[in-house]
């Protein structure tokens, strides 16, 4: 039980973090004051992600079922919290006074993460080995395995079994070279069965972070992750559920380095730690524009 409260407090400090590069601490990168971005409240940007949704091969059941989700939190908090369409902006709500209120009308139910919300839009790309070996770290899902008991259906027909897979933690070596942080995810991924099924318009987006619990040990985790799509004119869009009791928010993006900027400029913001920077990954290779907060000043890449 201690260690799951450790784990917590681990993730806490990350959102706190997000938090404070959200709400325009300074020297946050240039991009990031160009956010363009949907809470998905307005026909015009849910018919939008409907359409890239399909374009790219999502189910129909998985699509309606990510929708009703949405409904379901916009529906819990104030009308004026979310956008209007696509806005260029900073979030307009407080998120402590925005969990107040979902919890008003949800009771102790946590909802649905950014881990959830990937898996739903994208398990139909997924492969998982049956009984496939985790060589995991620290428990960091059961928050998530909450809300799962409660609403199995959350994953849009993909298995709890691949869920684990996929977001485990990982035992890691006591480095900060990203290199061998990605040579680790790619093996542990080949160990545990997952595959992913190439496909242009649908990507995932994962932020690992690496943390040192104790003194002896070492782990990956995916302390964020969405989906990317690709429109037909090449515009990417990056779908994302901010926190369980944050919004959804659908962002619009020239080029994969705005959103490695955007994403770093919100979890890249320790530094001078003993651990490596966080890294993102598409699929299963390190994504390609990623670079550490451009405030560091100096590579991770080493």
């Amino acid at each position: 039980m201690r260690s799951r409260w450790k784990i917590t407090f681990i993730i806490c400090v990350v959102l706190i973090a997000a938090v404070l590069a959200g709400c325009g601490a300074a020297g946050q990168p240039p991009a990031l004051e160009k956010m363009e971005y949907t809470n998905l409240n307005d026909s015009g940007s849910r018919e939008l992600l409907q359409e890239l949704l399909s374009d790219a091969g999502v189910s129909d059941g998985r699509i309606q079922g990510f929708f009703r989700r949405v409904d379901h939190f916009n529906d819990s908090v104030k009308q004026e919290w979310l956008t209007d369409g696509f806005e260029e902006a900073e979030p307009k709500y407080d998120p402590y006074t925005m969990q107040d209120e979902w919890m008003a009308k949800n009771g102790t139910f946590p909802g649905y993460n950014c881990r959830i919300t990937a898996m739903s839009l994208f398990g139909d790309f997924l492969s998982v080995r049956a009984d496939a070996p985790i060589n995991a770290g620290e428990d960091v899902l059961f928050v998530d395995e909450e809300t799962l008991k409660t609403d199995p259906d959350a994953l849009g027909g993909s298995s709890l079994a691949d869920f684990r897979a996929l977001y485990s933690s990982m035992k890691a070596e006591d480095t900060t070279e990203i290199k061998r942080h990605v040579q680790t995810v790619q093996e542990e991924w080949a160990s545990r069965g997952v595959t992913f099924r190439e496909n242009e318009r649908i990507r995932l987006i994962t932020v690992f972070f690496h943390d040192k619990p104790t003194e002896e040990e070492s782990l990956l985790f995916v302390g964020h992750v969405g989906v990317l799509l690709t429109a037909e004119d090449g515009t990417l869009y990056f779908v994302e559920k901010v926190a369980f009791q944050e919004p959804y928010r659908m962002l619009r993006f020239a080029d994969r380095t705005a959103l490695s900027d955007y994403l770093m400029g919100k979890y890249d913001t320790s530094w001078g730690q003993d651990t490596a920077s966080p890294f993102i990954m598409e699929n299963d290779e390190l994504m390609d524009g990623w670079r550490p907060n451009p405030n560091r000043g100096s590579s991770a890449l080493g």
